[in-house]
């Protein structure tokens, strides 16, 4: 089993030597892939979360929530039954003289008396509830931390996109250029020297499409945060940190693991709730008074006959609905494992072909770049095969980033699967 260890890491920076210098047409071809380092008065992408989640609508909804519960437990836990106040007067014949009709005053006290501990019972079953509304808050706050996060990556995707296809833009009008230089002096076809023409109506349609791409993305930032600004929005400036061994009995911490937990422990407290309810419990009342000029006082005790309504049909669905609350509880941790395990090995193999990436890949690329512009200088690549090269480093540069999405989304998931997220965030802050 896999973990993560969130310890500092240092921020993605080329090594020395990796972006040699190029001409012109090659460097702007070999665009800086690197994730670019914040503004200083840019917020820190974990003061970015946490002002997000803490405003978020959803958040701010769930935490209503809570506090609701909260009071629901408070109320529970004084749900003492009320006495009751009663007066009575009434003529009950005539006195003893005949001139004055007898009258009867009398003012009585009840009370219902909890033997069976339905109060007990009540604070019990609320308090299992609030528990519930806290997992579930926590919950939303961790899924919207992660939804925020991927679509500040692919947002960035989106916009890393746009950058590659101006510079090979950039370098594609460069070589049409020199590309009419050498037909003028006769080394090259005008078929030869028009095919940067077309590359480049082609890169203009690819471009669109990716700005289109691009602010769909922006939406889904927005629909989180309430910075419209997107100067505001922070890079992603991080090193994906590298994977220990850790237990999959973590997952019992996770928040939908703890909601489900304590939605199956409160419809079982239910139970105990309807069974003590359906257990009558007395009444005492005692009143005192006068009836015809003399003193009276009564005692009298009530108990309700459980006849018409036992209540076993409320401990029946009690019943069941504890059972699937139980199963489907076992369904959620059985997932929330399976969940633990895929992503930990997703990331892993998605982080190590980054790795391999950052290591080897750059500098290839960086030299194929170059190769590829000298052959074509001195004659030894007709143009055609030129262009080829050149297309090929851009499609390479646009997989290099959806591998870097991927490797993003990757560690998000992994967060959420594995409750780091806050460990995560304090770790960036710690920096």
């Amino acid at each position: 089993m896999m973990a993560v260890d969130l310890r500092a890491q240092k921020p993605l920076t080329p090594r020395h030597g990796v972006w040699p210098k190029i001409s012109k047409a090659g460097a702007t071809i070999a665009l800086w892939l690197a994730i670019p380092t914040a503004a200083t008065e840019q917020i820190s992408l974990a003061s970015f979360v946490r002002e997000t989640v803490a405003s978020n609508a959803a958040v701010l909804a769930s935490e209503a929530t809570l506090r609701a519960y909260t009071a629901r437990k408070a109320a529970a836990a004084q749900s003492y039954d009320n006495p009751e106040l009663s007066i009575e007067t009434e003529q009950i014949g005539a006195s003893d003289t005949g001139d004055e009709a007898a009258r009867r005053y009398v003012v009585g006290l009840a009370k219902q008396f909890d033997i069976h501990g339905k109060r007990i019972a009540r604070v019990s079953v609320a308090e299992l509830q609030r528990l519930v509304a806290e997992a579930e808050l926590d919950d939303v706050r961790a899924r919207t931390a992660g939804e925020l996060l991927n679509a500040l990556a692919i947002w960035w995707t989106t916009s890393h996109r746009i950058q590659i296809l101006d510079s090979y833009q950039s370098a594609l009008m460069d070589f049409q250029s020199l590309a009419e230089q050498r037909r003028a002096a006769g080394d090259i076809s005008r078929i030869e020297a028009n095919l940067a023409t077309l590359a480049l109506a082609e890169t203009r349609i690819l471009r669109a499409t990716v700005e289109a791409d691009k602010l769909v993305a922006e939406e889904g930032v927005r629909r989180v945060t309430f910075a419209d600004d997107v100067l505001d929005w922070p890079s992603l400036d991080f090193e994906f940190p590298t994977m220990i061994a850790s237990p999959t009995d973590s997952v019992s911490t996770l928040p939908v693991v703890r909601v489900a937990m304590m939605k199956a422990q409160a419809l079982a407290a239910v139970i105990n709730e309807e069974t003590s309810n359906r257990r009558p419990d007395p009444t005492l009342s005692l009143s005192i008074g006068r009836e015809a000029g003399s003193g009276v006082a009564e005692i009298n005790v009530s108990v309700p006959l459980p006849v018409r309504n036992r209540g076993n049909h409320a401990i029946s669905a009690a019943t069941a609905d504890a059972m699937a609350a139980m199963r489907e509880k076992d369904n959620i941790v059985r997932r929330a494992r399976v969940r633990f395990e895929t992503n930990a090995e997703r990331y892993r193999l998605a982080r190590r072909a980054w790795q391999e990436w950052q290591d080897v890949g750059v500098v290839s690329l960086v030299e194929r770049e170059k190769l590829a512009r000298r052959s074509w200088e001195v004659g030894e690549l007709d143009a055609a095969s030129y262009m080829t090269h050149v297309e090929a480093a851009m499609k390479l540069r646009m997989r290099t980033l959806d591998l870097r999405l991927f490797v993003w989304k990757a560690w998000f998931e992994w967060l959420l699967a594995a409750g780091g997220m806050d460990d995560w965030l304090d770790s960036l802050e710690n920096q």
